[in-house]
């Protein structure tokens, strides 16, 4: 009841702040009764269609404000709006203190250690083998076309390289599912736009047999949990110890949802840290260039507010088992 009710009042919140956004920047003549059935409309399409591309693009303009450019975006245009005055100027010193700190390095670290904490401390070292192992290939790999001469690995490929690790320690060939959708950046047909088709190849380079590989086209999260479990229910393995690779940051959502489609022995394997553990040796030093503003930095901060978003998008349809 308690989780029931915490839903609707988050449902709620986005709902007014959203509301009241707009409302500042489209004039009250025309923002009637209508357009805000319209913007309701839109984020019910959005919680109940989360693969219609459509619906998606539509989602991440709505949400573009809450993420640290698009939140700075937004108060610069506010006080453009507003002219010369103290409001706006507290305005401008607002958008620019989130750019300064989103783009510290030694803020997006603390961030990163944040989210990376339950990654931390749930490494299941103990499991030395799994019935399967499931990497999260969505964005982890660039295609083979000119003027490349081979498929490239993004900064999340890294999970690619540590499943096939996975695989040759094991010792007992598990089954290697690879989950990754079409790339939508491209056009062609469905294995011309695989991204889970450059992911087996890769892993076929590293050692893996392509007969021990089966994809999963899924292009999200939660699509790629469902389509796992039917593929381990066929297999009758979706009770047996599963290796989950992903990203750090985002093992926590990721164990969860699949936690709640009735994988329930699923051991995280992180991969991607952005920082060192606490107490580990050698110890990380904190530099001057902590403390200098970076893109890469301002990227990792966005990231992990994209990731804390998408936690709440997926509490708010009920799609997180509780750990």
């Amino acid at each position: 009841m308690f989780e029931l009710l915490s839903q609707v009042l988050l449902w709620l919140l986005i709902t007014v702040f959203l509301y009241n956004l707009f409302k500042k920047f489209i004039p009250k003549e025309y923002f009637t009764l209508v357009g805000a059935l319209f913007l309701f409309a839109v984020i019910v399409s959005a919680f109940f269609f989360p693969n219609n591309q459509v619906v998606s693009a539509i989602w991440n303009v709505l949400s573009f404000p809450l993420k640290p450019v698009g939140a700075s975006i937004v108060l610069l245009s506010l006080a453009l709006r507003q002219g010369l005055g103290d409001k706006s100027k507290n305005q401008v010193v607002a958008a620019l203190l989130i750019l300064l700190l989103s783009s510290l390095p030694i803020f997006s670290n603390l961030l990163a250690a944040s989210a990376e904490q339950q990654a931390f401390t749930r490494q299941e070292a103990e499991a030395q083998s799994a019935a399967a192992i499931v990497v999260l290939g969505q964005g982890t790999t660039e295609p083979n076309q000119p003027p490349r001469t081979q498929i490239q690995l993004t900064d999340t490929g890294d999970r690619i390289l540590y499943a096939a690790q996975l695989y040759r320690e094991s010792g007992n060939e598990p089954l290697v599912i690879v989950s990754a959708g079409s790339r939508p950046n491209l056009q062609g047909n469905s294995d011309e736009i695989s991204e889970a088709r450059d992911v087996r190849t890769v892993l076929t380079q590293l050692g893996v047999p392509e007969s021990r590989i089966v994809e999963s086209r899924a292009t999200d999260l939660r699509s790629s949990a469902e389509a796992v479990e039917r593929i381990l229910r066929d297999r009758r393995l979706a009770n047996d110890p599963i290796f989950l690779v992903t990203s750090a940051y985002n093992s926590r959502r990721a164990r969860q949802t699949f936690s709640n489609v009735g994988l329930t022995n699923v051991i995280a394997k992180p991969t991607g840290f952005f920082m060192i553990q606490s107490g580990a040796r050698p110890k990380q030093l904190v530099r001057i260039d902590d403390f200098i503003p970076s893109v890469e930095a301002l990227t990792v901060t966005t990231r992990v507010v994209e990731e804390f978003l998408t936690s709440v998008y997926y509490y708010l349809r009920g799609w997180l088992a509780v750990s």
